[in-house]
C-alpha cells in the first residue's frame, strides 16, 4: 500500500519514502496511492487518517520499514467521528519515522465537532435545532462555532465587546452563609428576567480571592431572598488541604450563562438539554452556506506507546471541554489539582507512553481543553514550532507520576496566546511531575493566569529558558509570568534552572499583586540568572525557599523588585526555618516609581523563637532573619524617578490574613549595616532606551563593572531558523 516518493528534509535534503494520500474527496475503498482522485473516479486518495493509518499498518505487516511513510492530508477540513489512536502497531523508526503532514502549501483542519443543519425559526431572528442526542443532559457543550469562530453563550450580564476581559460582569454581595462554597447573595434587582429554567444555567465564578475561575451548574435559585445556590461546591479539595477555605467573599466577580431569556443580541445561543433543543442568534440575516457546528470529541489524536511519530502542519479544533484541568493519574500539579467527579477538560493531541515524537508546524486553534498534553511517560518528544491560540484551558502540558513521568522533551519556538478562554487557572506551559525537560524560545503572551507554571515538582529539574512572555497573569490574583511550587513539604528538589527570559507588562485590573518570577511554596535550588522583568507588581517573589541563586537579572518599573516572604508556614508550622540561603547578586535593579522598593521582607515575627535573627535597630519585636538571605551584594540600584533605596521589612504574626501586622520602612544604608550589599552601587546603569524596552548595556555602564554579564535579547523568543 503506498506509492514511492522523494520527500525533501530539512536543510535541503533530499530522502525516498512511501507515500500515502488522504483527501476530502477521497474515498477509503480506493488505494490512497494518488494525491487527487483519477479521471474515472475509481482510484485515488483515502478519505480519512482512520483508513491511512491502517494502510500504514498494512505496510507494516509486510515486514521492518526499509524507508519513511509519510501520510500526505490535502487540505479541507475533516470531521473525525472518532479519535485517531496510534499505537504501536504505528510506531516508526529513527531512521524510518512515520509522518503525518499537510500537502505542500495546503491546510488540512482536524475538527471534534459536528455540523448542524436542521435549524427552523424560533422567535423573531432566534433559530432552533432539536439534537434527541443531547435531551437528558447526554451531551452537553459550552462551545458553539459559526464558521469558524466561537460564539457566546448567552448570558448576564451581557458580554462588552470594548473590554472583553474586565467588562460584563456582575458582583455577589457575600455568601449565602458565612464560609460558604455553594451558595451565595445576589444584589436585587441583579437580574432584569425571571429564568423558566434556572438549572439549565451555569455560573461562572472567580471565588475567594480571585486565584481562578469555577464554572458550576445552578441547583436552586431563591428570588425573593436573592440566592443561587449550586450543583457542587467550588475548588475544594482534600488533595490540598490548604484551599479546603475557599469560599464566597463579597465583590467575588461572576456571570450567569446558558439561559434563554438572556439570548437576545445576534451570535448567542444557549442548550436546553431538558428538552434537547439549540437556540442561536446568528450574526448573520442568513445562514445559506453557513457552517455551525458543536464539539463531540474531547480528543482528536491519541498516540500512546508509540515512536518516532511525527504530526505536522494540521490545524486541531472545535473540541469539548470541561472542568478538571489535568488527568486524575498525575501528581505534582500545584493548585491545579484534579477535584473529585469534575469532567477533565479533554486534550486535543495526547501523548502517553511515547518515545521521539514531533509534534510541529501546527495550529491549535479553539480547542475546547488542552491543547497537547504528554501525560505519564514520554520521553525525548520535541513540540516545536506550533501555534496555540485561544484554547479553551492550558497551551502545552507535562505531567507524570514518581514512577512514569515525561523526561527530557523539548517545547521550543512555540507561539502560545490568549488561552484559557473557558478555564481560567491556565498556563501556556504547564510542568507537574516531569524532568530534564526544555521549555525555550517561546512566545507566550495574553494568558489570564501564568505564562509558564512548573507545577509543585518537588521531584525533578526542568529548564526555562530564553521565553519572550507579554500580558500574562491578566485575570487571577496571586500569580507569575513565571511560577514554581514545592508542596512537598521538606522535600529537597534538584532545583530549576530559569534564565534568558523577558517578561512584560505581567498583571491587569482584576489580578491583584503579580510576579515575573514566583518560587511559591517553598520552592528550592532554584537558579534565576540571566532574566529581564519589566512592569510587574513584585519581580522576584521567593517564599519560604531555600538555596535559590539569583544573579545577574535585570529588575524594572516594578514595585517591589526582590520579594522574600514566609508566611506559607502558617499552615506548615513545622517548616519554621526551612527558608535560608538565598542569594542576590549582579542584578540591576531600576525603579521607575519613586515609592518603589529596593527589596521586601515579608515574614513572620513568630519564626524568632525558633531561628537565629537579626534585631533591625529601633523597631521593637520585629526581625529579619539572618538566614533568608545568606547574600545580597555586588548589585547596581538606580531610581529614574529620584526616589530612595529603601528596604520595607513587614511581618503578619498571627495568620494568613495578616491581622496583626508590623511594618518598617529603613534606607539602604541601614541595610548594609547588617552586612547586605556591602559592595553595591547607586548608579545609572545605562541602558539603550528604556521608553522602547530596550534594556540592552551600553558599553560604559557601571553594572559591567562588577561583572555583570550582558544579556544577548536577539537569542530571546521564537527563532527564525528551525533548531538543528
Amino acid at each position: 500500500m503506498g506509492t514511492k516518493a522523494t520527500l525533501k528534509g530539512g536543510k535541503g535534503s533530499q530522502r525516498t519514502g512511501t507515500m500515502v494520500f488522504v483527501a476530502t474527496n477521497g474515498n477509503d475503498s480506493w488505494s490512497g496511492k494518488l494525491a487527487e482522485p483519477d479521471a474515472k473516479k475509481t482510484d485515488g486518495p483515502f478519505a480519512t487518517l482512520l483508513r491511512a493509518r491502517d494502510a500504514v499498518r498494512e505496510l507494516k505487516q509486510k515486514g521492518e520499514l526499509k524507508e519513511p511513510v509519510t501520510v500526505m492530508v490535502r487540505g479541507g477540513k475533516y470531521y473525525l467521528d472518532e479519535t485517531l489512536v496510534l499505537n504501536s502497531q504505528d510506531s516508526g523508526t529513527r531512521d524510518c519515522p512515520v509522518i503525518y503532514t499537510a500537502y505542500q502549501g495546503e491546510k488540512p483542519i482536524l475538527s471534534g465537532s459536528r455540523k448542524l443543519t436542521e435549524w427552523k425559526p424560533y422567535k423573531g431572528k432566534i433559530l432552533q435545532c432539536e439534537l434527541p442526542e443531547a435531551k437528558g443532559g447526554k451531551w452537553k457543550f459550552r462551545q458553539l462555532f459559526f464558521n469558524d469562530k466561537r460564539q457566546i453563550r448567552a448570558r448576564y450580564p451581557k458580554f462588552d465587546p470594548n473590554d472583553p476581559l474586565y467588562g460584563g460582569w456582575a458582583q455577589m454581595e457575600g455568601p449565602a452563609e458565612e464560609g460558604s462554597n455553594t451558595a451565595f447573595k445576589y444584589k436585587p434587582g441583579t437580574f432584569k428576567h425571571h429564568w423558566a429554567k434556572p438549572t439549565e444555567a451555569e455560573v461562572n465564578v472567580f471565588p475567594y480571592r480571585g486565584w481562578c475561575n469555577n464554572i458550576v451548574s445552578i441547583k436552586a435559585i431563591d428570588e425573593d431572598k436573592c440566592i443561587i445556590t449550586l450543583t457542587h461546591s467550588i475548588m475544594s479539595s482534600d488533595r490540598a488541604p490548604w484551599f479546603r477555605h475557599l469560599h464566597f467573599e463579597p465583590g467575588n466577580r461572576f456571570i450567569v450563562e446558558n439561559l434563554l431569556e438572556e439570548l437576545d443580541q445576534p451570535g448567542e445561543w444557549c442548550l436546553d438539554s431538558e428538552e434537547g433543543i439549540l437556540y442561536f442568534w446568528p450574526p448573520t440575516d442568513s445562514i445559506e452556506g453557513a457552517e455551525i457546528v458543536a464539539p463531540v470529541l474531547d480528543c482528536l489524536i491519541d498516540i500512546s506507546g508509540t515512536s518516532y511519530i511525527t504530526i505536522s502542519g494540521f490545524t486541531f479544533t472545535e473540541t469539548t471541554g470541561g472542568d478538571n484541568l489535568h488527568h486524575a493519574d498525575c501528581e505534582d500539579l500545584g493548585n491545579m489539582f484534579p477535584m473529585e467527579d469534575w469532567k477533565y477538560c479533554g486534550d486535543a493531541l495526547r501523548l502517553n507512553r511515547a518515545e521521539y515524537c514531533h509534534i510541529e508546524n501546527n495550529h491549535f486553534y479553539a480547542v475546547g481543553g488542552n491543547a497537547v498534553y504528554l501525560r505519564g511517560y514520554n520521553a525525548r518528544h520535541v513540540i516545536r514550532n506550533n501555534e496555540i491560540s485561544y484554547a479553551g484551558a492550558n497551551g502545552v502540558c507535562i505531567a507524570g507520576a514518581r514512577r512514569q513521568h515525561p523526561m527530557f522533551n523539548q517545547i521550543i519556538d512555540n507561539h502560545i496566546h490568549h488561552c484559557g478562554v473557558i478555564n481560567k487557572h491556565v498556563a501556556g506551559v504547564f510542568a507537574g511531575l516531569s524532568d530534564g525537560n526544555i521549555i525555550g524560545h517561546n512566545s507566550i503572551h495574553h494568558m489570564p493566569h501564568h505564562g509558564i507554571n512548573l507545577g509543585s515538582n518537588g521531584f525533578g529539574r526542568n529548564i526555562v529558558e530564553y521565553n519572550e512572555m507579554r500580558h500574562t497573569c491578566l485575570e487571577t490574583h496571586d500569580t507569575g509570568a513565571i511560577n514554581a511550587w514545592m508542596d512537598e513539604e521538606g522535600e529537597e528538589r534538584a532545583g530549576h534552572i530559569i534564565w534568558y527570559n523577558l517578561i512584560i507588562d505581567t498583571g491587569g485590573p482584576m489580578s491583584g499583586t503579580t510576579k515575573g518570577i514566583y518560587l511559591d511554596d517553598y520552592s528550592s535550588n532554584c537558579l534565576i540568572f540571566g532574566n529581564i522583568i519589566v512592569r510587574s507588581s513584585l519581580g522576584i517573589d521567593v517564599h519560604g525557599g531555600k538555596n535559590n541563586i539569583i544573579e545577574n537579572n535585570i529588575i524594572a518599573g516594578t514595585m517591589f523588585p526582590m520579594y522574600y516572604s514566609d508566611y506559607v508556614s502558617l499552615r506548615t508550622p513545622h517548616m519554621v526555618g526551612f527558608m535560608s540561603g538565598n542569594r542576590f547578586c549582579r542584578n540591576i535593579v531600576y525603579n521607575t516609581n519613586p515609592k518603589a522598593r529596593a527589596f521586601f521582607l515579608h515574614h513572620l515575627s513568630h519564626m524568632a523563637a525558633q531561628q537565629k535573627v537579626v534585631h533591625i535597630s529601633g523597631y521593637n519585636q520585629h526581625w529579619l532573619t539572618d538566614r533568608v538571605v545568606q547574600q545580597s551584594d555586588y548589585n547596581l540600584f538606580f531610581s529614574a524617578a529620584g526616589g530612595k533605596y529603601l528596604i520595607e521589612d513587614i511581618s503578619a504574626a498571627k495568620d494568613e490574613d495578616q491581622s496583626d501586622v508590623r511594618s518598617k520602612v529603613f534606607p539602604l544604608a541601614e541595610w548594609q549595616k547588617m552586612g547586605y550589599d556591602m559592595h553595591s552601587v547607586t548608579a545609572d546603569p545605562l541602558f539603550v532606551d528604556t521608553q522602547h524596552d530596550d534594556y540592552r548595556l551600553k558599553p560604559k555602564s557601571p553594572a559591567l563593572k562588577f561583572g555583570f554579564q550582558p544579556i544577548d535579547v536577539a537569542n530571546i523568543g521564537i527563532r527564525e531558523e528551525e533548531p538543528e
